[in-house]
Formats: structure tokens, sequence, C-alpha cells
């Protein structure tokens, strides 16, 4: 008997444990046992067609440029231009140009410069897509390709054989191209980065002449819009009496200017003042050597002054010698009288000068404050205006400095049109390969055999997993609830026997080879039937199954004879009316059986005793003799059924019933009342689970009822793959071992 191996089979279904890696290494290594065939038979073929790849596929050679795009710095070379602008780049920047190289933009004008389309080594397949391209123009008529279907043909060959690969995170990128021929691959690798260079340098050209042509369309606007802002400024200066000189405005320059005036005019008009007052002070004292300054540099004053000196000494030398009232002193003093009126008619003639100098002064003062006031009057209306005008002003500038700087930008993008830069330059040129890059014998082999490997083992794991059919004794009771009383071996024909032979000899195999596995799997059923845990003796045990031909008639034979070889009392009942196998090969001359019994007549009377079981027999009737399948579910049926079955239990230690299957037939549901036991047989790996688990549904009394499940016609060269051991193999040496 077959033991279930816990380490080689899936849990059941209903488990949620997390597996360790060794319980996932073990399952793995299970399902290669069971699928062995699918995990060699897949890395097989594919390693076929690996070696039908590499044949059929010609040598391929590639071919590598190597060009450097700096984007980070674009130094301009025209004249009298020194400027480097410093430009940030970023990985979707370089990635950009990588896209770039591969666009049509670039295999396009390649193609047509180097009549790629006309070429037939690069329009044709190779390998697997000349054969797909061979079958299927054996079952579509070819047609002619119009030229854009040749175009588009060529340029998606030339996108799947062209690679762009940029070294590491510099700027320099690799531009590959694959080829039959090795010339040609390095021409058209070349070709690529030159068509690169082309395109970057067209591209800045249209893209200046774009620019150009929307500058010119712009300084017409801006000059237009500078003139007349300027224009603006002048109309709004003469409508407002703005005069503008040396940068300042004329009332603002006047204001200067007379405030100086006054300041002067203030000085002059104090100063003026206080030199009248002075010389009136004078003349009011009457002091004839007051000191005056226009008197200190009068030349008659001070003649008369001198005089004056003179008198008075000459009169202080007469009182000395003649006394005060001399005459000589009277006329000294007399002359001194003179003189003094003399000097005091020069002050008075000087001081109607300060007196008409302070006059003018006080007027030109007047008159520079009436000129100021009228000044500044002008200048508070003119003041309001600037407000505008600076408005204006500042338009018309921002205008002229936008037309300026524009101007500028517009004669720099003339003068790149005549010498546009780029910043790609090709740093290797590509050289013609020495080696073949394609097919690659070791890594298309290597790869065929892994990638075989990983998909036969993915198919032989969806197999098992989808396979929904009964194989080991845990599956049995995880998705049944019913325990796996046995796994019985499939028996093969023993040598020397044909046809019914073959059968009949089957049905006593626990006889013939006592010591095989078969036996012992018989052994277990009616171990699993004696203890049984009943509240009666279960001596009625009826073998069904879900479906036809699972081999429970071969069962219910062997488990018969078994009971019957132990020295117990054995009856064989043949319960199957709608197919009664075990009577066409026990008692195939049977007149009398089941179905008479049921309907009245004697036990005895249709009792045979079989030499070969060692047992008796209870046939089932022939069909043409057989009664209506429908009173055998009727309730006196079900009657004479009990009372049959009593008597049998009178004589008999085991009555073992062959019945219906329970899926396709009712009878063996209509009889589980007065049945003690049923034991269910499964064929092994061919039942689905589900036909049982419907067919133990149909019936609560059968499913409560059944002492277990026997998995029937186990192939036990295949269940080495779901088992961990076996037993040794007896005398018995036509069944597998």
């Amino acid at each position: 008997m077959l033991q279930p191996n816990p380490r080689l089979a899936y849990p059941p279904s209903g488990a949620s444990e997390l597996l360790s890696p060794t319980e996932l290494f073990f399952h793995a290594v299970a399902i290669v046992r069971r699928h062995w065939l699918i995990c060699v038979a897949v890395p097989v073929l594919a390693m076929v067609l690996a070696v039908i790849y590499l044949i059929m596929t010609p040598p391929q050679f590639t071919a590598t440029a190597t060009m450097a795009i700096d984007m980070r710095k674009s130094s301009s070379l025209l004249p009298g231009s020194t400027s480097t602008t410093e430009t940030p780049i970023d990985n979707p920047t370089v990635e950009s140009q990588v896209e770039i190289l591969k666009s049509e933009n670039i295999s396009l004008p390649v193609i047509r410069d180097l009549k790629l389309v006309d070429n037939p080594a690069f329009t044709a397949s190779s390998g697997l897509g000349a054969l797909i391209g061979s079958l299927r123009s054996l079952v579509l008529p070819s047609q002619p390709y119009t030229e854009f279907e040749r175009t588009r043909a060529a340029v998606e060959q030339f996108e799947r054989r062209l690679s762009i690969k940029r070294k590491g995170v510099t700027f320099v990128f690799e531009i590959s191209f694959t080829s039959p021929d090795r010339d040609q691959a390095a021409q058209i690798a070349n070709a690529v980065a030159e068509a690169y260079v082309v395109d970057q340098l067209e591209a800045k050209y249209n893209a200046t002449k774009r620019a150009g042509l929307w500058l010119q369309d712009r300084l017409k606007e801006l000059g237009k819009q500078a003139s007349d802002a300027e224009r603006a400024v002048v109309e709004f200066k003469s409508r407002n009496n703005i005069v503008d000189t040396g940068g300042r405005l004329m009332n603002e320059q006047q204001v200067a200017e007379l405030n100086s005036q006054l300041a002067v005019a203030r000085a002059n008009e104090s100063e003026a003042r206080a030199k009248l007052t002075r010389i009136q002070d004078v003349m009011r004292q009457d002091l004839p050597d007051a000191n005056v300054t226009d008197a200190l540099h009068n030349d008659v004053i001070i003649r008369l002054r001198n005089q004056y000196t003179d008198l008075s000494k000459r009169e202080s030398d007469l009182v000395l010698r003649t006394g005060p009232n001399h005459q000589s002193v009277i006329n000294v003093r007399n002359d001194k009288a003179d003189i003094r009126k003399s000097i005091r008619e020069e002050l008075r003639r000087i001081a109607a000068g300060y007196q008409s100098d302070y006059q003018i002064a006080k007027a030109r003062l007047g008159s520079i404050q009436t000129s100021l006031a009228d000044v500044v009057s002008q200048s508070q209306v003119t003041n309001q205006a600037q407000v505008e005008l600076k408005e204006l002003d500042s338009a018309a500038q921002s205008y002229r400095t936008l037309y300026d700087s524009f101007l500028q930008r517009y004669m720099e993008s003339v003068q790149q049109q005549s010498f546009p830069l780029t910043e790609a330059r090709v740093v290797t040129q590509a050289t013609p390969p020495l080696k073949k890059s394609e097919p690659k014998f070791v890594l298309t082999m290597f790869s065929a055999m892994a990638g075989g490997s990983l998909l036969g083992f993915a198919a032989a794991w969806m197999r098992d997993r989808t396979d929904k059919t009964l194989r080991a004794g845990h599956d049995v009771e995880a998705l049944l609830n019913v325990s796996c009383v046995s796994s019985v071996p499939m028996l093969k024909s023993p040598p020397g026997f044909v046809g019914k032979e073959v059968a009949r000899k089957q049905l006593s195999e626990v006889l013939l080879h006592p010591a095989s596995r078969y036996a012992e799997a018989i052994r277990a059923i009616k171990m699993a039937i004696d203890f049984f845990p009943s509240t009666y003796r279960s001596q009625s045990i009826g073998v069904v199954s879900a479906m036809p031909g699972e081999g429970k008639s071969t069962i219910a034979a062997n488990l018969a004879t078994l009971a019957a070889n132990t020295g117990s009392r054995t009856v064989l009942v043949d319960a199957d009316l709608r197919n009664p196998t075990l009577t066409g090969k026990l008692a195939p001359h049977q007149r009398v059986g089941l179905s008479d019994v049921l309907a009245g007549r004697p036990l005895a009377a249709a009792l045979v005793h079989i030499d070969e079981l060692r047992c008796d027999f209870l046939p089932a009737v022939r069909a043409d003799i057989a009664l209506g399948t429908n009173e055998f579910t009727s309730a006196a049926a079900m009657r004479a059924l009990k009372a049959m079955l009593d008597e049998l239990k009178a004589h008999y230690d085991y009555v073992i019933l062959d019945l219906p299957p329970l899926i396709p037939v009712i009878d063996a549901r209509a009889a589980a009342d007065v049945i003690d036991a049923f034991v269910m047989v499964v064929e092994w790996g061919k039942t689905s689970a589900n036909s049982v688990q419907l067919a133990l549904q149909a019936s609560s009394r059968i499913q409560d009822k059944t002492v277990g499940v026997a998995l029937n016609k186990v192939d036990t060269t295949v269940a080495r793959r779901y088992y961990d051991h076996e037993y040794p193999s007896a005398a018995s040496a036509y069944y597998s071992g």
C-alpha cells in the first residue's frame, strides 16, 4: 500500500499557513517529479527551436560609432562674440537626445541617402521572421508593395537594428547598427551620427530663421510704437511750454538764477541801508572825524581833515602864546568852522549817494522778488504737467530700449543663419566588425534551456494546480471530509490470459497474490470496515462510486474474497441492476437473481457459490428478464430489500453489495437506509473531487455511513511522484511495481 509523503504533495487547499523556503523547495521538487515529462519536453523543444533559429539565422554584425553630445556649453564662434552660456542639464534632457537619435527624422534621411529601400540584404527578414514570412506567403497570396509600404518596412527594420546607448552618466553615446553586411553596418552607424549632426544644424538654422522672421515683424511694430511715443513727448512739451536745457527744464533754471540774484540783491540792499544809516548817524552827531567807508577814500575830506588837524594844532599853540581870546585864535577858530562846514557838505553829498544806492538796491530787490514769484507760479503749472510728461517719456524710453534689444537679437540671428553651430561631434568612427554579434550560440542555447525550464516548470505547476482529481489521502480528507482508507494499485493483465479470463482472474487477485500491494490495500479496506464506529456491527457493506468505470465491482469482489478467506461467512451481492458487471463475469448463465428475490422468490434459489472467490454470490437478473428499475425504488421493493438483507445477515458475517454509481443512478441513494456502511471507490487521477463531493452531498445518509474512500487504479509508477515510499514488490509480476 502506498503512503503519502507530506513533503512531496501540495498541502490541503484550505491551508493558509505560509510555507518556509525548505517547504517551497520540496514542493517544487514534488511538482518536477510528478510532471517530469513536461519539465523535460518543454526545455528540449525550446532547445530544438533554438537550434532551428541558429541554423536559419544568418550571421549579424554590429558596428558602433561613438558620439559626444555636450549641451552644457553653447560657445558662440560668431565674430566679436566671446561669451559662453552655462546651461543646466538633467537626465531627461540627455534621454531626449537618445530618442531624437532613434527618431524617423534621423532614420529616413539615412535610408534615402544609402538607398536602403532597394537593398535586398537590408530589407530581407532572417531567422524565425523569415520562416514566418515564408509560411504566411504560402497561406496568403503575395501582393506587390507600394512605395510607402516599402519605406515603412525599411523604417521598421532600421529601428529594430539600431541601438542607442548612453555610456554611464557621461554625455557620450554609442550608436550601434546590426546588419548581415559588416561594411554596411559601419556605413549606416556613421551615417546615423552624421545625420544627427546635420539634423541639429538644420534645426538650429530653421529655428534661427523663424526667429529672425518673427523679430523682423516685431521690429517694425516696435519701431512704430517707439516713434509714436517719442512724438507724443515732443508734442506734449510744445503744448505745455516745457523746454529742456541740458537735462533741466527752463523754469527750473530760471528759478535757480532768480534765487541767486535775489540773494545778491538782498545783500546789496542791506549793505546800502547800513551805509545810509551810518552816514545819517555821523551827520546828526556832527563828528568831523567820523569814520565812513567812502569818507576814508574821499580826497576832499582827507584834505579838509588834514587842514582841520593843522588848524587845531595852530590853535593850541596860539592859545598857549596869546591866550584864548586873541584875534589870531579867533581867526583860526573861524577857519576851523569853515572846514567843518565843508566836511559836512561833502558828507551830505556822500549821504545823498548812499540814499540813491539804497533806493536802487531796494527797487532791484522788489523787481527780482516779483520775477521770482511769476516764475514759481509758472513752475507749479509745469510741475503738474511733468507727471504726465514722465509717463510719456518712460513709455518712449521703454519702447526704444525694447526696440534696440530686438534689433540686437535680430542682427545676431542673421549672423547665426550664416554660421550655425552644434554641440554634437563624432568621437570614434564606426569600422567594420571582425566578429559576428548575432546569433550567439552559447547565449542562445543557455537562454533556450533556462527559458524552457522555467516555462516547463510553469506549465507543470499550472497543470498540478488545475488538476482537480484525487491522488493523495490528505487531499481526500481535506476536500471530502472523509478519511482515505486505502490506495489500491492498478491491476494489469496477467501473462497468458486474455479477454474475459483476465477480468475473472482480477476478481480473485487477493487469493492469487496474497502478498501483493493490491492485497494489502484490500486488507486496509476490510480493517477500516471492521473498526468503523457504529452502534451495531457493520454486516452489510455497499461498495459505491461517483461515476461508472471506477472499478468498484472488482474491489467489491476482492473484498468479499478476502473476508471469506479469513474464515468469515461472506456473500457477494450484485446490486447493480442497470449494469450487472459481476453477474456477467461470475454467473452469466444464472436465470434467478436479485430481481427475483425482491419479487418474492426464495433466496436460496438465487444464491450461487463461486469457488474462485470462496464465497457465495447473489447475481443480478439478466437485462432481458429484469424488472422495471422504478420498482426497485418503490416502498415495497425497499421492504423486500430490507427483508432480504436481514435474512442474509442472519446467515453471513459479511454482506458485500456492488451498488450502482451515485451520480447517474438513484438506486444506491434509495437503499441507503437498509445498508449498514459504504465504501466509496474513486479512480485515482481520473475522478474529480467535485464529482465525489456531488455524489456524497446527494445523500446525507450515505455520507454519514461512509467508512472511507478507496483510491483505485493507482498507477504505482506515477504514484512514486506523489508518495515517499511503497511496500516492496511481492510475488505478483504483472502489476506495476
